[in-house]
């Protein structure tokens, strides 16, 4: 995680201040009530079901209905192949399955077109830009979920 964190491509878009090897464990390694974390996995069936994690996504709660998500793809050479589209589109899934919430937003960079690209494959749409509480703009972006998915 210390490594993805550390990496241009994720720091430009994802910098939390977990620049060590003790912050990263404290900020991620804890269980909360509030957020719920996951690690993308790559299942590479003709290397004898080698695994290589390749990315971190998480959920938390906004309110009763809605849930927020965060992602990145920590391995650069992972990028541009369409593996995030896919992963979020399974994550909303999980997330479906289990909470099945009215939506599900998030907050990229508008600078960030790449990603904004990706969720609008996955069917995000704008809802719009506010400041977040660092001072940066966020592209806030939701996906309307039906009851009782």
């Amino acid at each position: 995680m210390l490594i993805w964190l550390s990496s241009e491509h994720v720091k430009q878009w994802w910098n939390d201040g977990d620049d060590t090897l003790e912050k990263v464990s404290l900020h991620y390694g804890n269980e909360s009530e509030d957020v719920v974390r996951f690690i993308l996995i790559e299942v590479n069936e003709e290397a004898n079901h080698e695994e290589k994690s390749i990315g971190y996504f998480q959920y938390y709660f906004t309110d009763d209905e809605t849930i927020g998500i965060d992602q990145f793809i920590g391995e650069e050479s992972h990028i541009g192949r369409g593996i995030g589209e896919q992963a979020i589109k399974q994550f909303v899934e999980l997330i479906d399955k289990r909470r099945h919430p009215s939506q599900i937003i998030l907050d990229p960079s508008p600078q960030n077109r790449r990603a904004i690209r990706c969720y609008e494959k996955v069917g995000f749409k704008y809802w719009k830009t506010m400041k977040n509480e660092n001072g940066s703009l966020a592209y806030r972006m939701k996906l309307d979920r039906a009851k009782g998915v």
